[in-house]
């Protein structure tokens, strides 16, 4: 069960991440078995399904082939439209001998729109259907060129662009809604901009000369039910969007990613989810969903930005306390990324830069905007001009350094003269390059060894502009090479590159070019406590944050960012080598720092590590509990528990461990360690070996 199940692997396990599958599921619920689920309901439906296609195949691995194909029936029902869902149920109806309902289902995957010809050939799941005549049918028909829907372009008028059915369709490659709008040319008798003061008499002046480009073809998409509007009655050649009742409330209500619109977006939604154990802001909240910054990145490539508040994410203190008195958590973002603005505060505090990107929109040359919208380089060139023209960088140096590029923007420090009047001195020669960057090389922690979790969990985000790590692994320090070589000049001007510590400690991190154009780099990156973000300020972070910027002789790129985020309730002790000496994990049966639940699995034990003269691991002993309830374990180097000793204290045996979250009865999972079936017997080379050998072959460590 291949394809297009990984997808969703990172998010199951959590309720505010599924809120809106199961109100999909709900609503899906209530339809007749004729009829078909709303296309607005389509993108939580389709999650809702992935999710039920990860536990058949968790039933697949455990040899539960019944259960297996009942979950899978399950989510085709819930998603009838998924070519994926049925492909899936017809690789397991093929391995549980059910052959004619395989070819049926395989079929109606096809006439959905599969035509992934490999895998119908190659998969082994259908190994059985292959030699059936019927099968050479669906491989014919999967040859043939299939054209996913367009949509209708709908109608604007009054100002207001109309999102219904009639005007959108849904892809499931990108699970993504995409609506469309037919631009009939600019009404010239519409002004530019009201008011505005200096910024505005300029916008005029620019306009009256056709030097400006105004807002034709600007769309402006509110997300939280009009709660903080950008003043659209400002900006009359803005069209705002505006949705039909057809389309669920649930979607267009908090974190936009659903849906690409037909033209260039600036959007909002100053709402946040407040009153949960998994409290965050919206931006936070995809910043931990591989499915969610998927979707920011699209939008982000296609001309669309959208400004989310922080609302407690980005405030001074720890834990909630500030010098005794209540307070922030300190930056709790595990990630940056230019893919969205976030403001500092809540409700109302994105307004400022509603009306800073509206006004620099209104801005460009016609000619430069008409190029920006073709390159699909309207978002990144906005994030250039917004963080070079923001207060805090005072010189041209300053756009390489922290000042330019926090998580969080200070509304009072937008300087939107200098945005409009870099919009309007931009030429075609002048565009920023657009950066992209890709991890070519990485060492990764082993899970069960390195660090403790129910899988891999150490990549958070990797897309072109923005990749993100969780540094869990108990290694102290962490090599990645990373390319630049896939940026690009719209002019196919030659491009040089920048590598910076935005924030982090410089004696822990390193950045080695490994070209003379310095677009690869190797990085490495030590552990690193908490810390204060700059030296001036009293917000603390455990992040590491890279940039990475292209030249291309005239102008910077607009940022991509490589960030390290360390777990701040884990106390490490290292010694003078780098070796870990102990790790303390908290926030299981004890409170600890706050860590984001979405992001780890809380545990409390203590792991002291082991070490022969020569420095090489032996394995470590793990604590629980105190005084009459304390209890220790002892672990191999490779991860295995300790069942039998030899007379020398050497480990004979040792069981494999497993971890797997487990709820407390309150929303919050615990991590939890069980041994499996399988024993690992050692053997020494000599007396004075400590560190030994299973089955002739070294356990590395």
């Amino acid at each position: 069960m291949p394809f297009l199940i990984r997808s969703a692997c990172h998010r199951a396990c959590f309720v505010l991440v599924l809120a809106w599958s199961y109100a999909c599921f709900q609503a899906s619920s209530a339809l007749s078995a004729a009829e078909e689920p709303s296309l607005f309901l389509r993108p939580g439906l389709l999650e809702a399904s992935h999710n039920l296609q990860l536990q058949a195949a968790a039933f697949v691995r455990n040899g539960q082939l019944a259960d297996a194909v009942s979950v899978c029936e399950q989510g085709v029902k819930l998603a009838p439209f998924s070519a994926a869902a049925h492909y899936n149920l017809g690789c397991l109806y093929a391995k549980n001998g059910q052959h004619d309902e395989s070819l049926t289902t395989l079929k109606r995957a096809v006439e959905l729109g599969f035509r992934d010809l490999k895998l119908l050939n190659d998969d082994p799941d259908l190994a059985a259907v292959r030699k059936n005549g019927d099968f050479a049918e669906i491989i014919s028909a999967a040859s043939l060129l299939f054209s996913p829907p367009q949509p209708t372009p709908g109608s604007l008028k009054l100002g207001v662009a109309l999102v219904g059915p009639e005007n959108t369709v849904w892809d499931e490659s990108t699970n993504l809604l995409s609506t469309s709008f037919a631009w009939n040319g600019p009404n010239k008798s519409l002004p530019i901009i009201r008011e505005h003061g200096i910024v505005g008499k300029k916008l005029w002046k620019w306009f009256s000369e056709k030097t400006a480009a105004g807002n034709y073809g600007d769309l402006y998409d509110n997300c939280d039910h009009d709660h903080s509007n950008l003043n659209y009655l400002a900006f009359p050649q803005i069209y705002r969007i505006e949705y039909r009742r057809e389309v669920p409330k649930g979607l267009t209500g908090s974190l936009q990613t659903r849906i690409l619109h037909g033209g260039v977006v600036l959007g909002n939604s100053s709402t946040a989810f407040a009153a949960s154990p998994q409290w965050r802001s919206n931006a936070r909240l995809a910043y931990v969903q591989p499915t969610s910054m998927a979707a920011l990145t699209r939008q982000y490539l296609q001309n669309h930005l959208y400004v989310y508040p922080e609302h407690n994410d980005h405030d001074a203190g720890h834990n909630g306390k500030s010098d005794g008195r209540p307070g922030g958590f300190g930056d709790v973002f595990p990630a940056n990324t230019p893919y969205v603005l976030i403001s500092q505060g809540s409700s109302y505090t994105d307004q400022p830069f509603l009306d800073a990107l509206a006004c620099t929109l209104a801005a460009f040359h016609p000619d430069v905007k008409r190029r920006l919208v073709e390159k699909k380089a309207i978002a990144p060139t906005l994030q250039q001009i917004f963080r070079s023209s923001y207060a805090r960088v005072q010189k041209p140096d300053d756009y390489l350094t922290g000042v330019a590029h926090p998580s969080a923007f200070e509304g009072s420090l937008i300087d939107t003269l200098a945005m409009v009047e870099a919009a309007h001195a931009m030429t075609l020669e002048t565009i920023p390059p657009l950066i992209r960057i890709r991890v070519e090389k990485e060492e990764l922690g082993r899970v069960g060894r390195d660090y403790f979790e129910p899988h891999e969990r150490e990549r958070l985000i990797d897309t072109p502009c923005a990749i993100a790590r969780i540094g869990r692994s108990t290694q102290y320090r962490r090599k990645m090479i990373v390319s630049a070589h896939e940026s690009v000049d719209l002019n196919q001007k030659p491009l040089r590159f920048e590598w910076v510590v935005l924030r982090g400690d410089d004696s822990r991190i390193t950045i080695e070019p490994l070209d003379s154009s310095r677009s690869r780099a190797e990085i490495t990156v030590a552990w690193h406590p908490r810390r204060k973000v700059a030296t001036d300020s009293d917000l603390e972070s455990n992040r590491v944050d890279i940039g990475v910027f292209a030249h291309n002789g005239e102008t910077w790129s607009a940022p991509a960012f490589v960030t390290w985020y360390f777990l701040d309730n884990e106390d490490r002790e290292y010694d003078g080598d780098g070796r870990l000496k102990s790790v303390a994990y908290h926030g299981g049966t004890d409170p600890g720092n706050y860590t984001d639940p979405m992001i780890q699995t809380p545990k409390t034990w203590t792991d002291t590590y082991h070490y022969t003269p020569a420095g090489r691991p032996i394995g470590w002993t793990r604590t629980r509990g105190s005084g009459e309830t304390k209890t220790t374990e002892e672990f191999t180097a490779d991860g295995g528990l300790v069942i039998e000793h030899d007379d020398q204290g050497r480990p004979l045996a040792a069981r494999v461990v497993h971890y797997f979250p487990q709820s407390d009865g309150k929303k919050t999972l615990t991590l939890q360690q069980i041994t499996g079936d399988l024993v690992w017997r050692y053997q020494y080379a000599s007396p004075e070996d400590r560190v030994g050998f299973v089955s002739g072959r070294e356990i590395s460590p």
